[in-house]
């Protein structure tokens, strides 16, 4: 924690270096009220508007008693900016007959409290779109600045040949084909002979370019041995009405796009993550409320029951009901542990795991009628997460017993662990009630349960599952009703 004589110091400090900077520089919090400027930006408004900006006062107000029209411009830009999509914009303004360019820069940042604040930074650029415009008019200035941009550029006349290319185009083209470009060459004879398709596809994109439609077109090669992808725009080049040719420009988006698509699977899983709380929140407000209602009634059952020998039984049952309770709540525990917590390997004694999973059940309803067959083999020491494991081992041998079929005289649960230097294989089988075949792709969903009589809290193979996935891994079942249920798990051995 910074002492106060501290903070005024780095308030200081950060002054001076946004006063000194080459751009004019606008802080502004989440209500457009101006947190800091510097003196660039302070200047800039008052020769070109009039306004004069000061530190609290909202920039948006200030602006609209001068001109309504660029502070709704101003409020669109600083809107989404706030919205996390960072803009650049151009503007030109006249004065005193000049023409000035300006680039604009809108950002959003968060600060540690959670709020938001928009930085604005802005320079004139008047000089270089001067200068812009003499390079068009000047050849050598065109390849000298072409070749400092990393987008691959060709330029083509009407009869495809090749005018003219920047450096990135020539590295790109020998990367991906092993062909040097020529200037002069028909860029589509520069194509490999195996490539035809590829090659009459380019000649239809280059045919719409001269007939003067400009293109956007996405494509992905292989370039030094991996794939990327890459934006094409073709524009037409006009002289006296006629296109002489056409200027290509290729930039590469593999990182954009998997940026793109990293965003699209995030919402995709935040979608169902939301779909899945809002389930877990009306389910579990539910589960967590009928034993408390059970116990409720059953006390007021022995307040009002004059015969105080049945009271021994509302206590049994008040004691059930608490279980199903306390269970119910353990199993959200898990849930919420496994989705928080990070993977954390260590040395996996099989034995010790599966005896401290029993005994932890030996008390559980029915445990001492189920017996368990043991088969162990372990080739190489398994690195796992020994909590999560137990999490596993705990729900699917509970399930043999909760499970378990009364009419048979035997209740097993058969456990195989077949351990390797890439992965475990474990099998849990019983001889219990099984499953029947129109609920076996639905066992693994939150609260599922096949009627109003099964028991447990609903979570139990769901938080399984998760557990699974976290530790990378794989599980399946296989139930014939009446006669047994197996899963099959696959966990990948985190050996260092």
């Amino acid at each position: 924690m910074l002492e106060q004589p501290e903070i005024g110091e780095w308030q200081d400090l950060f002054a001076a270096i946004i006063e000194d900077a080459d751009s004019n520089v606008l802080l502004l919090d989440e209500e457009f009220r101006i947190i800091n400027l510097n003196s660039g930006f302070y200047w800039i408004f008052i020769e070109t508007y009039g306004i004069e900006l000061k530190k609290g006062t909202s920039i948006v107000e200030s602006m609209q008693c001068v001109n309504p029209a660029l502070t709704k411009t101003w409020k669109e830009r600083c809107m989404i900016a706030l919205s996390g999509t960072a803009i650049k914009v151009e503007e030109v303004f006249d004065i005193d007959g000049r023409s000035y360019y300006w680039e604009i820069h809108f950002k959003c940042s968060t600060r540690p409290d959670g709020s938001q604040i928009l930085s604005v930074f802005s320079r004139d650029i008047t000089i270089r779109k001067a200068y812009q415009k003499k390079i068009i008019e000047n050849e050598a200035n065109v390849r000298s600045i072409l070749n400092t941009i990393d987008d691959g550029i060709w330029l083509i006349n009407t009869r495809c040949e090749l005018i003219d290319f920047n450096r990135e185009f020539f590295k790109r083209y020998m990367q991906a084909y092993g062909i040097k470009a020529l200037r002069g060459a028909n860029i589509l004879s520069l194509f490999p002979a195996h490539h035809v398709d590829l090659k009459n596809l380019w000649r239809l994109r280059y045919e719409s370019g001269l007939h003067g439609r400009p293109g956007k077109y996405i494509d992905t090669y292989r370039v030094d041995k991996e794939y990327r992808t890459f934006e094409t725009k073709t524009y037409p080049i006009v002289e006296n009405g006629s296109v002489a040719g056409l200027t290509v420009y290729s930039r590469d988006i593999t990182n954009q796009t998997r940026a793109e698509d990293l965003l699209k699977r995030q919402n995709e899983e935040l979608i169902k993550i939301n779909a899945e709380l809002d389930r877990f929140v009306y389910s579990a407000s539910h589960d967590l409320r009928a034993p408390l209602m059970s116990v409720k009634g059953l006390i007021n059952m022995i307040k009002l029951d004059p015969e105080k020998e049945n009271t021994e039984h509302y206590l049994g049952l008040i004691e059930k009901s608490i279980n199903k309770l306390d269970h119910f709540i353990s199993d959200i525990i898990h849930y919420s542990r496994n989705a928080r917590m990070e993977v954390m390997p260590k040395e996996i004694d099989f034995q010790e795991l599966l005896q401290e999973s029993i005994d932890s059940l030996k008390f559980m309803e029915g445990a001492e009628k189920v017996r368990s067959v043991r088969n162990i083999l372990v080739e190489v020491p398994f690195y796992s997460d020994y909590s999560r494991l137990l999490i596993i081992f705990n729900n699917l041998i509970s399930n043999a017993v909760r499970y378990r079929d009364a009419r048979k005289e035997d209740s097993f649960i058969k456990m195989d662990f077949n351990v390797n230097r890439k992965k475990a294989v474990l099998t849990f089988a019983d001889n219990g009630i099984g499953i029947a075949d129109e609920y076996i792709d639905s066992v693994f969903k939150m609260f599922f349960r096949a009627n109003a009589e099964s028991k447990g809290s609903g979570l139990g193979l769901y938080i399984v599952r998760g557990v699974v996935e976290k530790l990378n891994g794989t599980i399946a079942v296989q139930s014939t009703l009446g006669v047994g249920t197996t899963f099959t798990l696959e966990i990948p051995n985190l050996v260092q």
